[in-house]
């Protein structure tokens, strides 16, 4: 036998330990539940973009008339020169020439131009 120097105090201590020990065995098994709806949902995801994908080369690729279009650059900004804040009075202001960069055809216009193109094609056929 073992003599304890207070007993109560000593199942107080063991009863917490396991009261905490529970306490973290419940998030583990919150985090393996959010862990698994993790991985359910990604599988989920790979299936639909399989389908999305597969759509999109087989139906639409197929329905969509092939075009000329070339890579579209994003259109360049004009860029302003600065002008000093504090100016007299007396003095006109006097525009600041701008920095003109040319801005190549929009999609707008090439897609217009194929369109023409088409339309002179079917008009060849029919």
């Amino acid at each position: 036998m073992v003599q304890l120097s207070d007993p109560k105090e000593l199942r107080k201590e063991v009863l917490e330990t396991v009261r905490e020990i529970i306490i973290f065995m419940q998030g583990y098994e919150n985090f393996r539940k959010i862990q698994e709806e993790k991985v359910k949902l990604f599988s989920q995801l790979r299936s639909d973009i399989r389908v999305i994908s597969s759509l999109v080369d087989n139906s639409l690729k197929k329905n969509l008339p092939k075009g000329k279009l070339k890579e579209v650059a994003a259109p360049k900004r004009v860029v302003e020169e600065e002008e000093p804040e504090e100016e007299p009075e007396v003095q006109e202001k006097v525009p600041v020439p701008q920095k003109v960069v040319p801005v190549p055809k929009s999609e707008l216009e090439e897609l217009e131009d194929q369109l023409n193109d088409i339309e002179g094609q079917l008009r060849g056929i029919g």
